[in-house]
């Protein structure tokens, strides 16, 4: 009877701190991590904001692996042809990145990066979301202020095929057959000067960076 009287009693303790809510494991508890809020896209074609709020809401996942279970949630929510607008908006950010200046800096960085390298460090660089994307594609450089400091490459490729995945599970069709991949992002020649391999000229052109992981 005393140990029953103990429960009831703290039960009411709990509920007058925290709320009804203390015994739901829901969000409003004040210790764990907060449920994460879907992103609400309205209907009709897919705009650029829109991809970026799906992009940014995955980044603050605490894994790769689960940010991609993040966005895939997301694109779960869209129907087919959404779907496709968002696969044209990222084969668009790539192209938009696909600079010299950029690749200079994903090759310090990453201790070099190949043709299909720096298209995934592009994919994990879109991965971190609107804010980092563009201040590293304005100024390469910044680079060095939101990189990890962990020994694997800054890439992601797995980034850059959520969308046909999800768009096969809704359609029924091939992944490869979605319109627009990723690949389709190259244009001929990346814009802007080519880098010069040369360890003094990378220490001028991006000195932060160099700072940071001239020695890979």
């Amino acid at each position: 009877m005393h140990k029953l009287i103990a429960v009831v009693v703290l039960a009411a303790a709990l509920v007058s701190i925290f709320g009804p809510g203390a015994f739901r494991g829901r969000a409003e508890l004040p210790f764990g991590r907060p449920e994460p809020q879907l992103v609400d896209i309205k209907p009709g074609p897919l705009g650029v904001d829109d991809f970026w709020m799906l992009v940014d809401h995955s980044a603050l996942a605490a894994s790769a692996d689960a940010q991609l279970d993040d966005l895939r949630t997301s694109l779960r929510r869209l129907t087919p042809e959404q779907i496709v607008d968002f696969e044209k908006l990222f084969t668009r950010v790539l192209r938009e990145s696909y600079s010299w200046n950029l690749w200079g800096a994903a090759y310090v960085a990453n201790g070099g990066a190949s043709d299909d390298g720096f298209e995934y460090f592009r994919c994990w660089l879109i991965s971190r979301g609107r804010k980092v994307f563009e201040a590293v594609k304005a100024d390469p450089d910044a680079l060095a202020a939101v990189a990890n400091d962990g020994s694997g490459e800054l890439e992601f490729e797995r980034f850059a095929y959520a969308a046909s995945e999800v768009w096969a599970e809704k359609t029924g069709r091939d992944p490869n057959a979605m319109p627009l991949g990723p690949r389709a992002a190259f244009s001929d020649k990346p814009s802007g000067v080519p880098f010069d391999e040369n360890a003094g000229e990378l220490a001028r052109r991006y000195p932060k960076l160099w700072k940071r992981f001239g020695n890979r």
